[in-house]
C-alpha cells in the first residue's frame, strides 16, 4: 500500500519504559520516531503512550518490534483508523 510522505504511523505502547525500548530498537534500524503521549480515547485499550514514524515505513516497523517481542496494543494511522 502507498502512503503519503507526511503521512504518520502510531504503535500504541503501555507504559513509558517500553516506548523508549520501542524507540531505541527502530532507531537502531534505521528508523526515526518520536514518542507521543496519547489521550485514552485513541486506543482500545487506552495506552498512555505512542511510537510515531513514517506511514511508508509501517511494514518495517512492524517486523521490527515483532523481532524484538515489543508488545504493541494497537496500529493506526494519526488521526484516522486503525492500520
Amino acid at each position: 500500500m502507498q502512503y503519503k510522505s507526511d503521512e504518520k504511523g502510531v504503535a500504541a505502547i503501555g507504559s513509558m519504559t517500553a516506548a523508549i525500548k520501542a524507540q531505541r530498537t527502530l532507531a537502531a534500524s534505521g528508523i526515526i520516531t518520536e514518542i507521543i503521549s496519547l489521550s485514552p480515547g485513541e486506543t482500545r485499550r487506552g495506552c498512555a503512550y505512542g511510537i510515531e514514524y513514517p506511514l511508508q515505513l509501517d511494514t518495517n516497523v512492524r517486523n521490527v518490534l515483532r523481532a524484538a517481542r515489543i508488545s504493541v496494543s494497537q496500529y493506526f494511522r494519526k488521526g484516522g483508523s486503525q492500520l
